[in-house]
């Protein structure tokens, strides 16, 4: 289950002391880096993601996203702050990541069966090792790729 809370750039910027000691109140910690900012516990997560205008270095707006399995007292208390705030929050319908897990790995298993090398076959009819090396390595590399593309159609 998914929360969106949306607000204005200014506002976040305003409130996000008192954003920060919710977190913490309830056990959820920094785990995010500058580019992806999150914070998390055991069966929490709250990302950020902020729209900012690099030329004046203002923050223009910025939407947080709460996720866990269940509601909770986190959500509750983030929800009387963002109205605190003036914040709109919504309930986000797409799935998380964790409910399309199942449907990637199936097709997953799809594209291996047309795009894995065969290494086996491969060898039997004479190729190098160090080319079929170089294709496993490259099918690695390209169902990562998948992978990600995967998760991000089903979650948007």
């Amino acid at each position: 289950m998914r929360f969106r809370f949306e607000m204005p750039g200014e506002t976040y910027s305003k409130n996000k002391e008192s954003f920060k000691r919710i977190l913490a109140k309830h056990g959820l910690r920094w785990r995010g880096s500058l580019d992806r900012p999150f914070w998390a516990s055991g069966g929490e997560r709250v990302t950020a993601l902020f729209d900012r205008d690099q030329e004046k270095d203002v923050l223009r707006n910025a939407t947080l996203i709460w996720e866990s399995a269940k509601k909770s007292t986190l959500l509750e208390d983030l929800k009387a702050w963002a109205w605190e705030v003036g914040a709109k929050a919504v309930e986000d319908r797409s799935p998380s990541a964790e409910e399309v897990t199942d449907e990637v790995e199936q097709a997953l298993r799809y594209w291996d069966i047309v795009w894995k090398p065969n290494v086996d076959l491969l060898r039997a009819q004479g190729r190098p090792n160090t080319w079929i090396e170089a294709d496993v390595k490259r099918w690695k590399r390209q169902r990562q790729e998948r992978r990600r593309e995967l998760m991000g159609q089903a979650t948007d």
